[in-house]
């Protein structure tokens, strides 16, 4: 049986979500979480203050705070979602990583998502996958900043809108993978290893970056491991580094280069989540910040729209929606295209999932079913839009109606259907498209086709129109999520229940010199290598002035021990050490 922690189970949160984002939501268990666990939450956190007291931005203290976070105990995502509804944000609970798009949505509706699990011991200091330390005590202080906050809500609403390509997709799942790998405490060294190497595969294939990488990139370099300038000296922001106390320590050195935020310096270096990172870019303010992402959200293809936008959306082999002047959305996979210029496209064609919708609500009536697995779609001039239907039928059941190619489309009138004050489909059987020389371009023989009236290529933007009906119509595409895990194991109960017994000591306040020494004993007998726990004890005997015993003594030779033997645990160990001062 597993010992628990005595703190208060969470509530979730009734918050306002989209129902197609609720898969993704999972509830905060907190007798998951062990004693051992607490303690590393601790101690995670005495270092980081004392620390980012002179290090990271002068809210970062407040922030905690202000956020509702203690570092007594890891903390409720329900307290935390109180605390930061008053900043207008809000938080809620997920379990480890969750696709881009997802987390992207989130934070565009101005909600925090937070990791549940909590980092091995042997992670400490540094984790590749998500977990509440990173997502709440990285994240959430910086929040109280204004500026910062609008930042990180309009890279939300610019970033759910890049393109993301089918590479991206399988980077994230490979990277999911390795995180999982690397935070399970069963997995084998050649196992790690393995994912690793597929890991290092894929992302070598990668050779153009897609819009969605190059604003991860930038989110990698700002909200996770960002700087700051305050007076004349660079601080730390980033979530990264205010959840790393390794690499948090070693940046402020010379060796790791400290270059002047740019928009293209960020976007265009790349970055590896398993390493140290070489340099850090340093941010004058804020501000800056969201400047630079409305100059890239300019070069983006939902505000530019056109030939370009379908060129890259095509090369991204991923779900887009191609918006037109008329209002409609067509959402699928872009397989090909025309055009004469930049903002002259003929026509373009969808295959894979497919979603039509007006001004991005789902014409739900139609399904995707209806029609062939690809639909080859023509552009018409501006006029069209106008023609009463009874002139568009003589039209389509006579010599055709022209596109802006100069082909003809012809097809048996099926039905038509409107939708707010402009949207309008014309849904044909036996369509036909001919060139001017009478060679068929395209042909539907006998499933329906779509006749989509627009002039003009606006926008093209990744991801469906309508993502809440595309989500649920396409629910056997979505990954499922898992209950937060837990470091219980059946081998550390006895130790944990050592961990229980330190900490009920502490916080006791009783000067226990008996206590103490029982439990001094038993951490040297059953636990020589357990440096957290012979920290803990040696931290009681300095808050109560206990004269150091043979006990304290051998705990202090222990951990000097732990020190030679362990390279990994040097660092920390001594950043323990220096508390106790």
């Amino acid at each position: 049986m597993t010992t628990k922690t005595n703190f208060p189970r969470s509530l979730t949160s009734a918050l306002d979500i989209p129902e197609h984002l609720h898969e993704y939501i999972t509830e905060q268990d907190p007798t998951l979480y062990t004693p051992e666990d607490h303690a590393s939450w601790r101690f995670i956190m005495r270092v980081s203050k004392f620390f980012f007291s002179t290090h990271a931005h002068p809210l970062y203290l407040a922030g905690l705070e202000a956020t509702g976070i203690a570092t007594e105990r890891i903390p409720l995502i329900s307290e935390m979602d109180q605390a930061l509804s008053k900043l207008g944000w809000r938080a809620v609970a997920i379990n480890g990583f969750i696709p881009p798009a997802v987390f992207l949505e989130l934070q565009s509706l101005k909600i925090l998502a937070i990791a549940c699990d909590m980092r091995k011991i042997e992670n400490l200091g540094y984790t590749p996958s998500p977990d509440i330390v990173h997502e709440a005590a990285g994240h959430a202080p910086i929040v109280c900043d204004p500026n910062y906050r609008a930042y990180l809500e309009s890279y939300g609403q610019v970033a759910r809108n890049a393109i993301i390509s089918r590479e991206d997709l399988e980077l994230y799942d490979v990277i999911f993978e390795l995180s999982e790998i690397k935070e399970n405490p069963k997995a084998l060294p050649e196992e790690i290893a393995l994912v690793q190497k597929k890991f290092d595969t894929i992302a070598s294939k990668i050779k153009e970056p897609s819009e969605a990488a190059l604003l991860t990139r930038m989110a990698w370099w700002t909200t996770e491991y960002g700087m700051i300038e305050v007076d004349g000296k660079p601080v730390v922001y980033g979530a990264g580094l205010l959840s790393s106390i390794l690499e948090s320590h070693q940046c402020i050195y010379p060796h790791v280069k400290k270059i002047p935020f740019s928009l293209e310096a960020t976007i265009n270096t790349s970055y590896d989540i398993t390493r140290p990172q070489p340099q850090l870019f340093v941010a004058k303010n804020f501000e800056s910040l969201t400047e630079a992402l409305e100059e890239f959200a300019n070069q983006m293809c939902f505000r530019r729209g056109g030939l370009s936008s379908l060129s890259l959306a095509e090369k991204a082999e991923a779900t887009v929606t191609v918006a037109l002047d008329s209002g409609m959305q067509i959402s699928g996979i872009v397989s090909e295209f025309e055009g004469q210029s930049q903002d002259e496209v003929h026509s373009f064609s969808i295959t894979g999932h497919k979603q039509f919708s007006y001004h991005e609500a789902a014409m739900t009536e139609i399904s995707d079913t209806h029609f062939g697995t690809k639909i080859h779609l023509p552009l018409f001039d501006p006029s069209i839009s106008t023609v009463p239907l009874q002139d568009l039928l003589k039209k389509l059941h006579g010599t055709g109606i022209p596109t802006k190619s100069g082909n003809r489309i012809t097809g048996q009138f099926k039905k038509e259907i409107k939708i707010g004050t402009g949207g309008r489909l014309v849904i044909l059987e036996k369509a036909k498209i001919t060139s001017r020389e009478g060679k068929v371009v395209f042909e539907e023989k006998t499933r329906l086709y779509p006749f989509i009236l627009g002039s003009k290529v606006v926008s093209v933007f990744g991801g469906a129109a309508d993502r809440k009906e595309f989500a649920l119509r396409y629910s056997n595409l979505k990954k499922k999520v898992k209950s937060h895990k837990t470091n219980a194991t059946p081998e550390n109960v006895t130790m944990n229940e050592l961990y229980l017994k330190i900490r009920e000591l502490r916080d006791s306040g009783k000067k226990d010199v008996s206590g103490l020494e029982n439990l001094s004993l038993e951490a040297i007998e059953k636990f020589p290598h357990a440096w957290l726990i012979h920290l803990e004890l040696l931290e009681i005997f300095k808050i109560h002035q206990i004269n150091y015993n043979q006990s304290a003594t051998d705990l202090e030779m222990l951990l000097i021990k732990a020190m030679a033997e362990n390279p990994n645990q040097v660092e920390q160990i001594k950043m323990g050490l220096e508390l106790l001062k």
